[in-house]
């Protein structure tokens, strides 16, 4: 027996019932005590009528959804703490839940708009069922990430850590099946490609799982995606349908490993086209440097690679070009992109040398600011400490454009001059 209450009344009302309990019936009325948060403002203030610092439940349900109101508690409610809403910045407060739940329903709109019929199974002794052979590396990657996250959500919910639970659920949904797998199939269900009945069947039951892991938090767009799955009946309810439980079958420590590389993978390039300039549009070549079984895996994978990070060439080995943009994983993989002929090399280092001209100016302002001892001695502790954090900051923003600066090999930059002769 679970009673569930706010700290406020902890004497007045929860210890005199389990004396009231044990004087009257010699037991107690509940074994264990769960105490929640109390929602304030951003100056930590209990909401009231006569501080005037309210959030109408009403208002928020109509411009957001209920969902997104539920989201938002559950998800600044970690243990110990109180949920700290603004009043005046309804949009900060809750936008993040109507973002979640728009995405939530995206995705399941595109699995159901995907299905043809009852998914096959991915367990069981009938005859349809997807045998381990048929699955791919991301279909056994989403697959060992859903049992991951069922232990760690029920985990969380069974010690009332509901944040890390709706934390929990949220990667799985936004990340790992909608931004990556999703991605991942969308050949499969559209092309040539073999594999696009199982491909419906993994996306299928893992969004099964995942809308009955998120249904305590967000009820009701959790209700109406979870009937609309195959198979149904009229009368069927998420809310009484059996909670996920972990499968010792779908632990695949190898898929997550290989698959997180491909990930990292193709974040390094993203990363490296967004921060020098590349069009979204535009194709990149690319070469990755590794050891172990990472060329096999890669080149097994390589059409994931090309079409997710848009890249029209991905080679195996050392790099034969020096300019270009450089990263190293967390296993020692080295990415590197050259962008000689993908973008405008004298505009790119004269606009990387404008901003460490700049930096430069910054920095020199704020030393000289630092070695003013009157400056130091009278403002107060948290500003100086606060200007100090600054010039870190910007040394090393210039530090990191210096860096790619010599990688595209644009000449010196320095207070006058942007070096923007790039070879």
């Amino acid at each position: 027996h679970t009673l569930v209450s706010a700290p406020e009344i902890l004497f007045f009302w929860v210890a005199r019932m389990i004396m009231s309990g044990l004087h009257f019936m010699d037991q107690v009325p509940y074994t264990r005590i769960y105490l929640h948060g109390t929602v304030r403002d951003t100056q930590h203030r209990k909401m009231s009528k006569s501080l005037g610092n309210g959030i109408d439940p009403l208002e928020v349900v109509e411009r957001y959804g209920a969902d997104a109101l539920r989201y938002s508690l559950v998800s600044g409610m970690s243990v110990g703490t109180d949920v700290i809403l603004d009043p005046d910045d309804l949009e900060t407060s809750f936008a993040p839940g109507r973002n979640f739940a728009n995405k939530l329903w995206n995705a399941g709109r595109f699995i159901l708009s995907n299905l043809e019929g009852p998914p096959r199974p991915l367990a069981g002794a009938a005859a349809t069922v997807v045998r381990r052979e048929e699955l791919t590396l991301a279909d056994r990657w989403i697959i060992a990430r859903c049992d991951w996250t069922v232990r760690e959500a029920t985990e969380a919910y069974e010690r009332f850590r509901l944040n890390d639970a709706a934390a929990a659920v949220y990667r799985f949904i936004w990340s790992d099946l909608a931004d990556w797998y999703i991605e991942q199939i969308k050949p499969r269900l559209y092309g040539d490609v073999p594999g696009g009945d199982v491909a419906r069947a993994v996306a299928a039951q893992t969004f099964d799982v995942a809308l009955r892991l998120l249904h305590p938090v967000m009820p009701f767009v959790t209700e109406t995606l979870w009937r609309r799955l195959p198979g149904r009946s009229a009368e069927a309810s998420i809310s009484v349908a059996p909670w996920p439980g972990p499968d010792p079958r779908a632990e695949d420590p190898d898929a997550l490993r290989e698959f997180g590389l491909l990930q990292e993978i193709v974040g390094a390039i993203r990363t490296i086209r967004a921060e020098y300039g590349v069009q979204p549009g535009q194709v990149v070549r690319a070469v990755v440097t590794g050891n172990g079984t990472l060329p096999e895996t890669v080149d097994r994978e390589r059409a994931t690679i090309t079409r997710l990070a848009k890249v029209s060439e991905l080679v195996l080995g050392e790099p034969a070009e020096r300019v270009g943009g450089h990263a190293v994983l967390s296993d020692g993989t080295a990415v590197f992109v050259p962008l000689g002929d993908t973008i405008d090399l004298g505009r790119e280092c004269g606009r990387l040398g404008g901003e460490v001209d700049r930096l430069l100016k910054m920095v020199d302002a704020q030393e000289k600011k630092l070695g003013n001892e009157q400056f130091v001695s009278r403002a107060p502790a948290e500003v100086v400490e606060r200007e100090r954090q600054k010039l870190a900051a910007w040394r090393e923003q210039r530090e990191v454009l210096e860096r790619k600066r010599e990688l595209l090999g644009c000449g010196a930059a320095g207070p006058g001059g942007s070096g923007a002769d790039a070879r």
